[in-house]
C-alpha cells in the first residue's frame, strides 16, 4: 500500500512538472532582427539624402564624409566650407564606423570589413572585404530575457522589444 501510495505522488508530481514545462512563459524582451547577407553586402552609390542620425565626420581633401548610423556615408562637396553641397550617399547596410586614410574608406559592414576607393567618387568600388572580422551580435546591448540569435538566418541587424513566448537566453 505505502509503495502505491508513494507512485500515485510521484505520478501527480511528474503529470505537474510536464503540464508546466509545455507552459508558454510570455515574457517582455527582445527579439533580433535578421536581413540576409546578400542584402547587406550590396554597397553602392545612390542620391543624396538628409542627414537623420549622423555620426562620426571626416574631410577627406575638399569633401566631408559623414557616417549615418546603421545606413552607410553622406559625402558633401566640402569646396565652401560655409556651406557644403551634398553630393551622394554611399550605402553600407548596417555601417556603424568609418575611418578614411589615402584613398581608401575603411568601414564596418555588419561582422565584414571593407576597403573601398574613394579616388573617383563616381566610380566607387570596394577593393577588399574581410569577411567575420567583427563578432556576430549574440545578444542585445539591454540585460533580460531575448530570444537566442541565430546566425542560420541572416546577420542580426536590431534587437526588437517585444513580447516573447518561452525566450531561452538572457543575461
Amino acid at each position: 500500500m505505502k509503495k502505491l501510495f508513494f507512485l500515485a505522488i510521484i505520478a501527480i508530481c511528474y503529470g505537474c512538472t510536464l503540464h508546466d514545462e509545455r507552459a508558454d512563459e510570455k515574457v517582455n524582451g527582445y527579439k533580433p532582427v535578421y536581413v540576409d547577407y546578400a542584402t547587406i553586402r550590396k554597397i553602392e552609390i545612390q542620391p543624396a539624402r538628409k542627414l537623420s542620425h549622423p555620426g562620426k565626420i571626416y574631410v577627406k581633401g575638399n569633401y566631408l564624409y559623414i557616417n549615418e548610423s546603421g545606413e552607410g556615408i553622406h559625402i558633401f562637396d566640402n569646396t565652401d566650407k560655409t556651406n557644403p553641397k551634398p553630393v551622394a550617399f554611399l550605402a553600407i547596410p548596417v555601417n556603424k564606423d568609418i575611418s578614411i586614410k589615402n584613398n581608401l574608406l575603411y568601414a564596418d559592414n555588419a561582422d565584414d570589413l571593407v576597403a573601398i576607393d574613394i579616388s573617383d567618387l563616381k566610380n566607387i568600388r570596394v577593393v577588399k572585404r574581410i569577411e567575420k572580422a567583427f563578432p556576430y551580435p549574440t545578444f542585445p546591448n539591454e540585460t533580460g530575457k531575448f530570444e537566442c540569435a541565430d546566425p542560420s538566418k541572416g546577420y542580426v541587424k536590431s534587437w526588437e522589444y517585444t513580447q516573447l513566448i518561452n525566450p531561452k537566453c538572457f543575461r
